[in-house]
């Protein structure tokens, strides 16, 4: 049998649950792929030991599967939470690359620091990305790596609630670009999307979408489709989308606006 790094061992088996999605695994088969062993009662015992120690994964039953994440922020009220709204634009192309990044910080209601840089994906750029953002190729030409801003871009997100505008595409950047430059790195921070937000609160026929959130609650961009402005709007745009929200329901703590956006009745709450 062999085990390898024990760390190595759990980074992989990690990720490969974080993409299986909550998928549930027998112990033994697990330590047959992990830990390359034959014996799966033997494999079983030293992977359950190692995972014993570990307080991402849960093990019962010689069943192992994903310890469910609590949300620090449960309690807090909203005001209170603080959030990074994270926005990128990518090259167009395949493979997807960002080429620029920005990151607006907010803390109640009022944006305490930010961060923003062109990228240099190492592509072309997509000439309708031209078009849409005014970024050209030649722009990107020695601007760092995503990389070389990763350690920033981290300080800025962690501890905070990663948002977005369709958090599905900017999360999966984020994630690709981060999987390239540091595969045992993963982002732990509760996400929240505020067009699924808008979509929540908001008929389809008044628009969802950034630029028509934008005229909706008077917010006036300096640059659209450049990352640093969609993101302080899709911030802004969140304050006033849960003041919208507490025209309907009572909304104090993060948990009651998260249920909210989940369609959790509040009879239903532990």
């Amino acid at each position: 049998m062999s085990t390898g790094e024990p760390q190595g061992v759990l980074e992989r088996l990690h990720r490969h649950l974080l993409q299986e999605k909550g998928t549930a695994y027998g112990l033994e088969g697990l330590a047959c792929l992990f830990l390359y062993t034959q014996d799966a009662g033997l494999g079983g015992q030293v992977l359950g030991a190692l995972l014993a120690r570990d307080g991402r994964f849960d093990v019962r039953d010689g069943v192992v599967r994903l310890a469910p994440r609590r949300d620090p922020f449960e309690t807090e009220e909203v005001e209170r939470v603080p959030f990074a709204v994270v926005d990128f634009e990518t090259n167009g192309m395949t493979p997807e690359r960002a080429i620029e990044i920005g990151v607006a910080c907010f803390e109640g209601g009022e944006e305490v620091e930010a961060f923003e840089t062109l990228l240099d994906p190492g592509t072309p750029v997509a000439p309708f990305v031209q078009r849409l953002t005014g970024i050209a190729s030649a722009d990107l030409a020695g601007r760092p790596t995503f990389g070389a801003v990763w350690p920033e871009v981290a300080q800025k997100l962690r501890g905070r609630v990663l948002v977005a505008h369709n958090l599905a595409f900017d999360r999966r950047v984020l994630r690709q670009e981060i999987e390239r430059v540091d595969r045992g790195e993963q982002l732990r921070e509760p996400a929240f999307c505020t067009l699924r937000f808008a979509r929540r609160l908001i008929p389809r026929e008044e628009g969802r979408g950034l630029d028509a959130l934008a005229e909706r609650f008077g917010y006036e961009f300096s640059s659209r489709h450049r990352a640093l402005d969609d993101a302080r709007a899709a911030g802004r745009i969140l304050y006033r989308l849960v003041d919208l929200a507490r025209e309907r329901v009572p909304i104090t703590t993060w948990r009651e606006l998260r249920d909210f956006v989940d369609g959790t009745p509040a009879e239903s709450r532990p």
